[in-house]
């Protein structure tokens, strides 16, 4: 199907209720002078086309591309509603975001038997420089490594061989936004189960992440309760501290022979 009559009509508008950004930028997009501008992608008429043209108009695009999804997305609403059939599946992240991207980027190439390194291309719509790029600072070759809560997020046990990221110990991003009843809650559980000595190592660690990123006025309440309503001891969680910056600890070292 030609739609290029209603890709006109979408360019030629005088307002887009639905996008923050200014009309000139929408313009732009869809048939300015850049090479990334959809009416210059080879079969931008061709509605059969419209995923492959739309992401590679985003991949070449330079500014902010979440604003460029944006636009995209509302000109899929706009030939909708026209009748035309759209299939085109948007990340599903906020791309600019190189922080949300790096988290995703590390969970994603977990699966090393289904996912490839080439694949997050099409995924994330970036180009290959930026993935080698965020591959690298994931593994802290850059020099400005992850930081969070003033610790660097390092994944060193990581090699890439082959198109493919081999993990010898993988991590798992869980940045949770938990109340304080939640966070007393977890802490207990995990004091509990570091008095197992097969899980002793893990669980200390992950009341020690937890622990660490919490505010003075945080720890503050938790000891009123540990000390007031609910008494106990208390020098577990006052003794809460890692030895170093690092905020990622692999298998190895959580156990108590990687401790030794």
């Amino acid at each position: 199907m030609n739609i290029s009559v209603y890709i006109d009509e979408y360019a030629r508008k005088k307002k887009y209720n639905d996008l923050s950004c200014d009309v000139e930028t929408v313009h732009n997009l869809i048939k300015g002078e850049g090479r990334y501008a959809f009416k210059n992608q080879d079969t931008y008429a061709d509605s059969n086309e419209l995923a492959y043209n739309i992401e590679q108009s985003v991949k070449g695009y330079t500014r902010d591309k979440d604003v460029a999804i944006n636009i995209y997305k509302d000109l899929c609403n706009f030939l909708i509603s026209k009748g035309v059939k759209v299939e085109v599946h948007f990340p599903t992240i906020s791309i600019s975001n190189s922080f949300e991207r790096l988290m995703f980027i590390a969970k994603y190439l977990q699966d090393t038997q289904n996912h490839k390194v080439a694949d997050l291309q099409d995924i994330l719509w970036v180009s290959e420089k930026t993935i080698s790029n965020d591959i690298k600072k994931l593994r802290g070759e850059d020099g400005d490594p992850i930081q969070i809560c003033g610790k660097a997020f390092i994944i060193e046990e990581m090699e890439r061989r082959n198109g493919v990221v081999y993990f010898q110990s993988t991590a798992h991003p869980l940045f949770l936004t938990p109340n304080l009843t939640q966070v007393l809650v977890t802490l207990k559980g995990l004091k509990k189960m570091s008095e197992d000595p097969i899980y002793s190592e893990y669980a200390y660690l992950m009341a020690t992440d937890i622990w660490e990123q919490l505010s003075d006025y945080a720890k503050d309440r938790i000891r009123f309760v540990f000390s007031e309503l609910l008494p106990e001891d208390l020098t577990w969680y006052e003794n809460l501290k890692k030895q170093d910056r690092k905020y990622f600890y692999s298998e190895y070292r959580c156990s108590s022979k990687g401790n030794v």
